[in-house]
């Protein structure tokens, strides 16, 4: 069954257990949590902390009523904590709340594919240990701004999926043309509409040009039973349109279930 969550990310002005309690609020069960050195929390600092951190966001969800669906991570190549233990911290952390896929950043633009595919084997590897499925996430500045070289990526690599934003293909060089070879390989989405250029990565729902019915319906018929995430970052929001923003992520949400009502397919 699709699982319909919210980000953190689109709450990170907000103390951690006050955005858990603002996502139960609006009517979401379950927590896509953003795992970001701009966020509540970073990679290396689950290495640093992960207990801690665990206690108090178990705490959270449990006073909130919600559940851990899935993780968006940001692995950090400048720190002293290797991606291995970044990875096995973020790692655990799913673990623990039976998370079966994380999104991670991919490889940036530049990078040799062949150092990329080594890269991500051995973090994929130490995702394994932990049964977590690592997925890059379809990002614009990355290897995986283009379909067929994210499908290439996954394909080369065992315990790797891919954490589809179709935002970055609208607004990235791809420019919205067809990306549907990457449905069987898709195991976490992020939802949020957007235009056809960088400056329009994210735009309020219904004022850009991703064709979300067309989207889920191919998701559904490749047989995607993942998350879907609402992900409208809030980092650049004004206090003045802050209510706005939130009417932004409500109004995903309910797209997102009108569009799957229609095509029957079952989700909570």
């Amino acid at each position: 069954m699709l699982r319909l969550s919210c980000s953190t990310l689109c709450f990170t002005q907000l103390p951690l257990d006050e955005a858990l309690q603002r996502i139960g609020q609006l009517g979401f069960r379950y927590v896509d949590l953003g795992v970001q050195h701009w966020a509540h929390v970073s990679a290396p600092g689950l290495v640093i902390s992960g207990e801690g951190f665990a206690t108090s966001l178990q705490r959270g969800l449990a006073q909130h009523n919600l559940a851990l669906g899935t993780m968006n991570v940001g692995l950090d190549r400048n720190t002293d904590a290797s991606l291995e233990k970044q990875t096995a911290a973020v790692c655990a952390l799913a673990a623990a709340h039976n998370v079966p896929a994380v999104c991670i950043n991919a490889p940036p633009n530049g990078t040799p594919l062949g150092a990329a595919i080594g890269e991500l084997r051995q973090l994929a590897a130490v995702a394994a240990r932990y049964d977590v499925t690592l997925c890059l996430e379809t990002h614009v500045n990355c290897l995986t701004e283009l379909p067929a070289v994210a499908v290439r990526l996954v394909e080369s690599v065992p315990n790797l999926g891919l954490a589809l934003d179709p935002s970055h293909f609208y607004a990235g060089p791809w420019q919205g043309r067809d990306f549907s070879i990457t449905y069987p390989h898709t195991r976490i989405v992020h939802l949020r509409d957007a235009g056809n250029s960088p400056d329009q990565i994210l735009v309020p729902p219904g004022e850009g040009i991703v064709d979300f019915a067309g989207l889920l319906r191919g998701l559904v018929q490749s047989g995607y039973a993942g998350t879907l995430s609402v992900e409208y970052i809030d980092t650049r929001v004004s206090p003045e349109a802050y209510d706005d923003h939130v009417a932004h992520v409500t109004e995903m949400a309910s797209l997102a279930k009108r569009i799957l009502t229609k095509l029957k397919a079952p989700f909570s």
